[in-house]
């Protein structure tokens, strides 16, 4: 899985534009061939930082998202950016759930027996 994220510093006076752009954008990528997740979230403290997170399920998928008209529109969003917006590309190998939590603050992880296949992935 890879774990896309774009962090924009948007200006005052396009952040509502940017904005809109996002939306729209957001049920269509959503759609496209291996997206497993795609979200805009805000900085509660900083109002002009925008964050885009997408999953992709393959390396091949997010190739082609990149190649997409999609992505095309985005790209003409953040050419209304003063600063060049923050990307990063993470390789996910394992992921867990709650189950780690669990076996973390159970009793047998207070005496070190705690399961170490589901704490392992932590690692």
């Amino acid at each position: 899985m890879i774990d896309a994220t774009i962090k924009m510093t948007v200006p005052a006076d396009k952040r509502i534009e940017v904005l809109q752009t996002i939306k729209s954008l957001l049920g269509p990528i959503r759609k496209e061939q291996g997206c497993l997740s795609c979200y805009c979230c805000l900085d509660s403290e900083l109002e002009h930082i925008i964050i885009l997170r997408q999953e992709w399920n393959t390396d091949k998928d997010l190739t082609a998202y990149l190649k997409s008209g999609h992505f095309n529109i985005l790209l003409g969003a953040m050419k209304l950016l003063l600063v060049e917006p923050e990307v990063r590309f993470n390789t996910i190998a394992s992921t867990a759930g709650k189950e780690v939590i669990t076996a973390v603050r159970s009793p047998n992880a207070a005496r070190g027996t705690a399961d170490k296949e589901t704490i392992k992935v932590m690692k």
